[in-house]
């Protein structure tokens, strides 16, 4: 399939902003793909994930979504994206939801994988790109 001269334009545009911001790109399509592969694999555990772009207002507090295969936004764009290892099974309206931690799981499943991440808050966090002097204990 060949690039439109509005993707092209589009492209160029995002790369200088990559460059005159000084974004250092920590994923590449390859471990983005595996990520998405790794992820639809994991159907019993179904983790909701949320990412934050590069075009995305800084204000924007993403909203979590499950759709592992349609959704996810284009890999280049990604600043970073979370997942939420808890999952929650509704057992009706009487009972409160029964909550499973996967963070264990879902940390081994990472490392094993060699996709670097952080932990935020209950969250883990797949970086695609660090600003300059941003210090992230990524594991």
């Amino acid at each position: 399939m060949t690039e439109t001269e509005e993707q092209a334009k589009d492209r160029h545009r995002m790369a200088r902003y990559i460059a005159r911001e000084g974004l250092v790109s920590v994923m590449n399509q390859t471990k983005w793909e595996k990520l998405q592969a790794l992820m639809q694999q994991e159907s019993y555990r179904r983790p909701p994930w949320r990412a934050y772009c590069l075009r995305d207002a800084e204000d924007l507090e993403p909203e979590w979504d499950y759709d592992w295969h349609y959704h996810l936004p284009p890999f280049k764009s990604i600043v970073w994206l979370e997942i939420n290892p808890i999952q929650k099974e509704r057992r009706g309206q009487l009972l409160p939801d029964k909550l499973t931690d996967n963070t264990d799981y879902l940390t081994d499943l990472l490392k094993t994988h060699h996709i670097p991440f952080s932990i935020e808050g209950q969250s883990l966090r797949v970086w695609g790109y660090l600003k300059p002097g941003q210090a992230v204990s990524l594991i």
